[in-house]
């Protein structure tokens, strides 16, 4: 994995937050990482790469996407990476434990992980769970993820490097819908991350543009998997 920057200097970066998720159940971490790169007008200023890097890109609201986007914004002083795609599966383990070995290097403040939690198991009212590492002091109004609970994949190898690497991480684990896009679940999200960050991010065109955004990322989604899964002659080079 590599870290590329432009136009920024990785000492600017230091004592900064990092916010990150993950295209799984809902899309919550990639919609609610990706709407607030949009919302704030977020400055790109770098990229990841990695050995296996996925051959697919596309025009969005900033310009051409790659795979693993780096964002800045400078006011809050925060680092936000958009994972347009799962890095492949052989990849998780290197790329999480070098992006965590490169935010202990910026002695980060504060890592900020979003995922999602199937809300055929939810029992109560609770909109969210959560869970942080020994070395967070952060404090949220939520209840906490419930013990034994299995978290597995990117986002669970960001926290077990978090926790390994005493890096002060937080997981924010809103209950979403496993079967489409949930934008109201990313909502909640960004919502918890303006009582961590003290901001108001505005989140009434996620719940107002829910149907609009889930049809667009949906086609997004499928004509990404679509590319992905071809093979040799069949697929659309341009």
């Amino acid at each position: 994995m590599k870290v590329i920057l432009k136009g920024i200097a990785e000492d600017e970066l230091k004592g900064s937050t990092f916010i990150t998720g993950f295209r799984t159940i809902g899309e919550t971490g990639y919609l609610a990482s990706r709407y607030i790169v949009l919302k704030r007008k977020l400055q790109r200023i770098g990229f990841i790469t990695t050995k296996y890097l996925r051959d697919v890109t596309f025009l969005d609201e900033y310009g051409i996407a790659t795979p693993f986007d780096l964002f800045y914004d400078k006011e809050l002083h925060t680092i936000v990476l958009l994972n347009h795609l799962l890095p492949f599966q052989r990849e998780w383990n290197s790329f999480a434990k070098d992006t965590i070995m490169w935010l202990k290097k910026l002695e980060v403040k504060n890592i900020i992980l979003i995922g999602g939690l199937d809300k055929r198991y939810k029992e109560s009212s609770e909109e969210l769970r959560w869970l942080k590492t020994s070395k967070s002091t952060i404090n949220l109004p939520y209840p906490e993820l419930e013990k034994q609970l299995i978290m597995v994949g990117p986002l669970a190898l960001f926290t077990i490097y978090s926790e390994i690497e005493d890096l002060p991480a937080i997981v924010l684990l809103p209950y979403a819908d496993r079967e489409r896009i949930d934008p109201a679940a990313a909502a909640i999200a960004v919502d918890a991350i303006n009582k961590i960050l003290g901001t108001n991010i505005d989140v009434t065109e996620l719940y107002e543009d829910a149907k609009k955004l889930e049809e667009e990322l949906q086609k997004q989604l499928e004509n990404i998997q679509k590319e992905i899964s071809r093979s040799g002659l069949d697929r659309h080079y341009m």
